[in-house]
């Protein structure tokens, strides 16, 4: 496993909180197996709980550091359980071996501050926040600081613009939650200068935010324009967007075009277009989208992605509800590659319209699944030759062919299948079919991993996905 996968799992697995393993707990439980002294708390042993009300009292007297490493002791993460605040000019240091998981709110009152650093020591963790989690800065006077870098707190659109205008490449943060419906219609992009420097969003949400676009403003439309090849947003949240355009080329929920790195962020909302496709988190992907995911209704006549419009990048960990009609759930054109992904909304192609190979760029879906109704096809419409891939995959959306409606001579596909009793269809190609494509009945589905899926990526539980197989690091949201 490389070390970059091994972090993504790390994340994915301290995220859907899995039992814990090696942790110190932020919780209202009562502190224990911790020894606080002179503004450390360290563990006695590895697993290990502060109670939320402790660390609150040892804030309003001076700062406090919380360190994964005691005295013959490694800990490996810290899972904020319980909601925690406080008001003064004290400084808390969350100092992690690997990851640090925000599942709860933190509330910074006054001109505090706050520093958190992951991997120290150790390897594959990652800075998260789960739906209820978030650090919240009352006053931007607050000093936030995420492995040795410190970010400028920003509190609204409009100054996040401005910064960004300013500095490409600085380090910025959403300090706490926004409404941007006060903010009036947008009729561009509101932050359109490209981003190379990085965006967190600390897991707080942009609400209510509303573009109206008009023909011939821009190349790329959404939150952000365009986030460069250096640049990062993460743990940003939109919920409630309209997004209502004539045309635009690369238009998404949270950015027109992304070149850098997305991680942790979500989108919600209504998208329209007379024209234009549309991608709930992004319109044009060239760089990486990772542990993201969208849920939007998708009105467009050309083909949309539920995710991504066109992909030439990379899609891990990463999934859509999105209803899309004249699209596909999750990509709408992918030549580049989907992994341990997932759609369960409505659509023209349960997964992906076209995975192309056109010498240049290559299509590959691997390790992923579509389950919403459909028009066309479960998985995916067109498989376009040569290199163009598509293995370990499943489907069990009715309305179309079982997987692939245009599957091309010479396409590589390998353990594929689809719910013959969900799909209600015997075909799994919209022209009969292959041996490479193979059709399975809920109760063989519910049996057994199929042929070809890694038990170390994919699992089964009768508890979760209806006991079909689901991903490990990227399990079903409901």
């Amino acid at each position: 496993m490389s070390s970059k996968r091994a972090a993504l799992a790390a994340l994915a697995v301290i995220v859907c909180s899995a039992p814990a393993q090696a942790n110190i707990t932020i919780s209202s439980h009562a502190t224990s197996n911790m020894s606080c002294s002179n503004g450390v708390c360290a563990p006695t042993a590895t697993d290990a709980v502060l109670n939320a009300t402790d660390l609150e009292a040892m804030l309003a007297s001076g700062n406090v550091k919380v360190t994964t490493t005691g005295s013959g002791v490694q800990s490996n993460n810290i899972d904020v359980a319980a909601k925690f605040a406080w008001s003064n000019s004290n400084t808390l240091d969350f100092d992690a071996y690997q990851s640090i998981a925000v599942d709860k709110p933190i509330a910074v009152q006054g001109p505090g501050g706050l520093t958190l650093t992951t991997n120290d020591g150790g390897s594959g963790g990652a800075l998260a926040f789960t739906k209820k989690g978030h650090v919240a800065f009352k006053k931007l006077a607050g000093q936030l600081v995420i492995n040795g870098t410190s970010f400028a707190l920003e509190k609204s659109i409009a100054a996040m613009a401005s910064a960004i205008a300013a500095d490409p490449s600085g380090a910025f943060a959403l300090a706490d939650n926004y409404d941007a419906s006060g903010d009036g219609a947008y009729t561009n992009s509101p932050i359109t200068t490209v981003l190379t420097g990085s965006v967190e969003g600390l897991g707080n949400t942009i609400s209510n935010l509303s573009i109206r676009f008009q023909k011939g403003r821009t190349t790329y439309l959404g939150l952000f324009a365009h986030v460069g090849t250096t640049g990062s947003i993460a743990d940003l949240r939109l919920t409630g967007l309209r997004l209502t355009l004539i045309t635009a080329a690369g238009t998404g929920g949270l950015a027109g075009l992304n070149e850098g790195v997305l991680s942790g962020d979500a989108v919600s909302g209504i998208m329209s277009s007379k024209g234009a496709s549309v991608g709930g988190l992004v319109g044009a992907n060239r760089g990486t989208i990772t542990l993201s995911s969208a849920v939007a209704q998708i009105s467009t006549p050309n083909g949309s992605g539920g995710l991504v419009a066109s992909n030439g990048g990379t899609i891990t960990l990463s999934h859509s509800d999105s209803v899309v009609p004249a699209g596909a759930g999750l990509v709408s054109l992918n030549e580049g590659i989907v992994s341990e992904s997932y759609a369960t909304g409505a659509a023209t192609c349960g997964l992906v319209i076209d995975n192309q190979s056109d010498g240049t760029f290559t299509g590959q879906v691997e390790n992923s699944y579509a389950t919403g109704a459909v028009t066309s096809a479960g998985f995916v419409c067109t498989d376009t030759p040569s290199a163009a891939t598509v293995s370990s995959s499943y489907s069990t959306g009715a309305g179309g062919a079982g997987f692939i409606c245009d599957l091309a001579f010479g396409t590589s596909v390998s353990s594929a299948y689809w719910d013959t009793t969900t799909s209600g269809t015997t075909d799994g190609t919209c022209n009969g079919n292959y041996a490479e494509i193979v059709g399975l009945t809920t109760q063989q589905f519910q049996s057994g991993l199929p042929d070809g899926f890694d038990p170390a990526i994919w699992a089964e539980n009768a508890n979760i996905n209806g006991g079909l197989p689901y991903l490990i690091n990227n399990p079903p949201q409901s």
